[in-house]
This record gives structure tokens, C-alpha cells and sequence, in this order.
């Protein structure tokens, strides 16, 4: 099934949406909130989600009617080791894991639900795609309702030098 929030034709701004409050896309940390300035800053950023509304396409039809599509997460670590994330979006939501890149097959064959606030256990240098199958798009972004903070490792020495020059 072709999907239109992948296939956008124009490129993600991050910015709100025709003076809306609903934004292009919009990137989380694993502990369920939004990436803050400081986290991009922080050398150890190794693990994001990227939430992509199907509801804010900003693309019409040849008939002038909005696109719209179902909303997907993408959550992605660069980490070695597995991070436990937290799912965005207020309660009662519920997303299927529909793709991890360490599953043999990529696309899972029995699709595994969650619901919002729920640890994905996103292994190292891996990727999952979800997808929101229960709840309002406008509901999924929104910061987890059971957010957490997010404790970075300390850097290792090479990590310091690297991050002095």
C-alpha cells in the first residue's frame, strides 16, 4: 500500500503549519518527549523518533482536497547497545510495530502492538517503523503521558577530545 506521508513533495520545514499549532514532523527522545535544542546540541544524540502525522501532509489532490494518511513513528538508534523508548502521544493510543531492521525478515509477519507510554526495546543500530492503528492523529503528538527523563552516558575520552576540537 502506497503511503503519501512518505512521499511528500516538499521538504520537512519542522515549523508549525499554516499558522496552525500542528507541525510538518516532529522528533522525539527515547524517553517520550521532544528533542529540546540542548539534546540536538548533545554529542551523544544516537537515538531519535521521527513522528510523521498523516493529517499534515500540506499536500491537495488534483480535486483540491487535502491528502491524508495514516501516521507513522520512525524510531531510530546509532547507539551499539539496545535504548529502551518510550512511545509518544497521550493515553490510550495504540501503535504496531510493523518494521525492524533486525528481524530477519524486515517487515514482521505478525505485527506487535503497543500502546502509548509503552517501552519498544530498539536494539543497537537498529530501526522500527510503527504505525498509529487506534486513536486520533492529533493525540499521537503529543509527548508521551508517561515521559521520563533521558540519563546520556558520560563520554569517553576520545568522545571528549572529539567533541573539544
Amino acid at each position: 500500500e502506497a503511503h503519501p506521508v512518505f512521499r511528500r513533495p516538499k521538504f520537512f520545514q519542522g515549523r508549525r503549519i499554516r499558522g496552525s499549532e500542528i507541525r510538518d514532523v516532529m522528533w522525539f527522545n527515547p524517553g517520550g518527549s521532544e528533542m529540546s535544542d540542548e539534546e540536538w546540541a548533545s554529542p551523544f544524540v544516537r537515538c531519535v523518533g521521527m513522528l510523521l502525522s498523516g493529517d499534515t501532509i500540506d499536500v491537495v489532490n488534483f480535486e483540491g482536497e487535502p491528502i491524508r494518511d495514516d501516521t507513522f513513528l520512525l524510531l531510530m538508534n546509532a547507539h551499539y547497545e539496545a535504548i529502551p523508548f518510550v512511545l509518544p502521544g497521550q493515553e490510550n493510543l495504540e501503535w504496531q510495530l510493523i518494521l525492524d531492521t533486525m528481524d530477519a525478515n524486515g517487515f514482521l509477519a505478525e505485527p506487535k502492538k503497543f500502546a502509548s507510554g509503552d517501552d519498544v526495546d530498539l536494539r543497537g543500530r537498529a530501526c522500527c517503523l510503527l504505525q498509529l492503528v487506534r486513536g486520533a492523529q492529533a493525540q499521537a503528538r503529543a509527548e508521551s503521558w508517561k515521559k521520563r527523563s533521558v540519563e546520556f552516558p558520560p563520554l569517553s575520552a576520545e568522545e571528549e577530545r572529539a567533541r573539544r576540537k
